[in-house]
């Protein structure tokens, strides 16, 4: 079993995600691959503030799906434009490159999870 309290999850700051702009905020709620069970990498809480992305990245061998919390994205998959909110979820397969922003004047939360293939 794995409990963690909200108290406990440290936000850490990072700049230019895959090249993006400005600094995302990440959480992580599971420690990978430990408590993911070796099957994948990350499992995380994002939180971008206008104007912040996350750079154009293509994932090989491994899928990410994300769904919206809160907020309004741009998300841009092998050169498709979405535009998602809270509740949205879309997921990048082996091979597919994509990146998001925040899109709007209120901060965009997201749950990230990748997988391995």
């Amino acid at each position: 079993m794995v409990f963690r309290k909200a108290s406990e999850i440290i936000p850490v700051p990072l700049e230019n995600v895959m090249g993006g702009e400005g600094t995302v905020m990440m959480e992580k709620l599971l420690m990978a691959p430990e408590e993911m069970l070796g099957k994948g990498r990350a499992y995380v809480r994002h939180t971008l503030n206008p104007g912040v992305s996350i750079g154009q990245h293509k994932h090989e061998n491994e899928m990410e799906s994300m769904v919206i919390v809160a907020g309004h994205a741009v998300h841009v998959i092998n050169g498709e434009t979405q535009h998602l909110s809270a509740g949205d979820i879309i997921a990048a397969m082996p091979g597919d490159t994509h990146g998001i922003a925040c899109e709007g004047k209120e901060p965009l939360v997201l749950i990230a999870q990748v997988l391995y293939q």
